[in-house]
C-alpha cells in the first residue's frame, strides 16, 4: 500500500506542514510507504498536487488530504482519486472576516476553503480533526458525521532537543519579568489585547517588566500592533523579533514567565503544548480550541484587566505557579507527545 499525504504548503516550522510531516515519518515507523504532495514547498522529495493521479492508481493505495485553507486540486483528489481509503485532517479554516481589512486575497482563500468542507463532507470520507473544537466546527456542516480527534504532530522534540540560543535573549536575562507571545502577528491571534493586557499588568503589579511578540508579521496588522506598543507607551519594553529559530524561541521559553494566548480563533494552538512541555505557565482566553488544548494547564481570563490579574496571580504566587507547570507536563505527557499522537495516528489510519 501507497499513502499520499498533501497540504496545500509543505513547510517544516508551519503548523499543518509540521503535522503532515509528522504524520507521514509515523506511517513510515509502521511500515507504511508514503508519498508526500503539495502545491507549493521548498522541501525536497515532494511532488506537485497534480503528481496524485498518476501516482495513487490503486484502490488498495490510500491518500490523506489536510485542509486549512483553499485547495481546489485537494478537493478534487479526495472526490476522484480511486483509493479505497481517504482520510480529511481537518485544521480548521480561519473565519475571513479577521483579513477583510488586509488581504483580499486571503480572505477569497478562506471564503472558498469554507465552502470546500460541505464538499469533502460529501465525499463520505474518514475525517479527523485537531480538537474538539475543530470536530464540533466540521459537524456543524456535516451534522451526524463521525469526526475522530487527532492533535497536530508538532515541533515540541525538536525544541527539547535543541541548544538554547544565548543570543536571542542578550539583555532580557537582566530585566525581570518577560510575558510571552508565540504564534503570527495575525487578526486572529488578538494581540491588541495582548498588548493591553500588558500595559495593565506593568502598570499595576511590574513595572518593569518586557514583553516578547515572537513570530511572522501580518501586512497591515501588524502596524496596528506596533502603534498600540507606541499608543499604550510600551515602546522601550516591547520586543517584536519577527519568526526566530528553534533554539531562539527554546531560550524565550525558558526565559518567560509565562505564555499569554489572546487569540479570537484557533484550531487547536501549538504555542499552548510548547509552553507545557518546556514548563513555562499559560495565562489565556478561552476562546475556540484553546480550552480543549490547554485544559486545566491555563489561567483563564477575559478582559484586559483580568488577564493582567492573571499574569500577576501565575507570575507572584511560586507555589499556584508550579502547581500549574506540573499540570501542564501531565497533561502534555499523557495527551500530546510524539509517540501518544503517533499512536492514535497509526489506530484511526488502521481503523479507516
Amino acid at each position: 500500500m501507497r499513502i499520499g499525504i498533501a497540504t496545500p504548503t509543505l513547510a517544516a516550522g508551519d503548523a499543518v506542514g509540521n503535522d503532515a510531516l509528522g504524520m507521514g515519518a509515523a506511517l513510515r515507523a509502521a511500515g507504511y510507504d508514503v508519498d508526500y504532495f503539495a502545491k507549493y514547498t521548498a522541501l525536497p522529495g515532494v511532488r506537485p498536487l497534480e503528481d496524485l493521479p498518476r501516482v495513487l492508481r490503486d484502490p488498495g493505495d490510500a491518500f490523506i488530504y489536510h485542509h486549512s485553507i483553499d485547495c481546489d486540486a485537494g478537493v478534487r483528489a479526495v472526490r476522484e482519486l480511486p483509493c479505497r481509503r481517504k482520510v480529511v485532517k481537518y485544521h480548521n479554516v480561519t473565519p475571513p472576516g479577521y483579513y477583510a481589512k488586509y488581504n483580499a486575497d486571503v480572505v477569497a482563500g478562506c471564503e472558498t476553503g469554507l465552502k470546500q468542507v460541505a464538499a469533502l463532507a460529501a465525499t463520505g470520507c474518514a475525517v479527523w480533526a485537531d480538537s474538539a473544537f475543530n470536530a464540533r466546527d466540521f459537524r456543524a456542516v456535516a451534522p451526524g458525521r463521525a469526526v475522530e480527534e487527532l492533535p497536530p504532530f508538532h515541533q515540541t522534540d525538536l525544541l527539547a532537543a535543541a541548544e538554547p540560543d544565548a543570543h536571542a535573549v542578550a539583555g532580557l536575562d537582566g530585566w525581570g519579568t518577560l510575558v510571552l507571545c508565540v504564534g503570527r502577528l495575525a487578526p486572529n491571534k488578538n494581540l491588541l489585547l495582548a498588548v493591553d493586557a500588558f500595559a495593565d499588568y506593568r502598570s499595576r503589579f511590574d513595572p518593569d517588566a518586557r514583553l516578547a511578540l515572537v513570530g511572522r508579521p501580518f501586512p497591515g496588522y501588524y502596524e496596528e500592533v506596533t502603534a498600540r506598543v507606541e499608543a499604550r507607551g510600551l515602546g522601550g519594553s516591547v520586543m517584536v523579533p519577527g519568526p526566530v529559530t528553534t533554539a531562539q524561541l527554546k531560550a524565550l521559553y525558558l526565559l518567560a514567565d509565562a505564555l499569554l494566548v489572546t487569540s479570537d480563533h484557533e484550531g487547536f494552538c501549538v504555542p499552548l503544548v510548547e509552553a507545557m512541555s518546556l514548563r513555562t505557565p499559560v495565562v489565556a482566553v478561552p476562546n475556540a480550541a484553546v480550552p480543549d488544548t490547554a485544559g486545566d494547564a491555563a489561567r483563564y481570563a477575559g478582559t484586559a484587566g483580568e488577564l493582567a490579574e492573571a499574569l500577576n496571580a501565575v507570575i507572584a504566587d511560586r507555589g499556584e505557579r508550579e502547581r500549574q507547570v506540573a499540570r501542564g507536563v501531565a497533561r502534555y505527557g499523557e495527551k500530546f507527545t510524539t509517540a501518544a499522537i503517533a499512536r492514535r495516528c497509526v489506530e484511526l489510519f488502521e481503523a479507516v
